[in-house]
């Protein structure tokens, strides 16, 4: 189930919102855990800009229904290019991964997209996500465990 996990002092943010496993192609794409990574993308795509793999804008909202089809995939691989494309350190393989505890992989020192999502929800709207703000069933099923920061 996606989840609240509290990060180390690696990375600027202290808690994020965690999938429990891979979202992406070939991926056990639980429902839960790809509804947070629709979500998440819908509350940024106003404010980066997302372009699939024809170079053509994404300008449509994904539906949050925790289903992982050819929108879903093509937003992810969108938004880890615009991930490249500001620099940040990532791997653009078009799947999110479950978060470690310090926010980087051990193989390849990349942060994790899940965490880079989490990032960049709280710049372009200056908080964190909220549990308010997710659509059922997701609001119910997050794990809310305690958090820092």
């Amino acid at each position: 189930m996606a989840y609240i996990m509290n990060l180390g002092n690696e990375t600027d943010i202290k808690w994020i919102f965690n999938v429990s496993f891979p979202v992406g192609p070939g991926c056990s794409n639980r429902p839960d855990d790809v509804q947070l990574v629709q979500h998440g993308i819908n509350a940024i795509m106003a404010h980066l800009e997302l372009f699939d793999d024809g170079g053509r804008p994404i300008t449509s909202y994904l539906k949050r229904d925790g289903h992982f089809g050819p929108r879903t995939s093509a937003a992810i691989k969108a938004y880890q290019r615009n991930l490249k494309a500001r620099r940040r350190v990532v791997a653009a393989d078009g799947r999110i991964d479950p978060s470690s505890r310090t926010g980087w992989t051990s193989h390849t020192q990349d942060q994790y997209t899940i965490v880079h999502l989490n990032r960049d929800h709280r710049n372009c709207h200056g908080r964190m996500m909220r549990e308010a703000d997710f659509p059922e069933p997701l609001r119910t099923i997050v794990d809310t465990a305690p958090r820092v920061g």
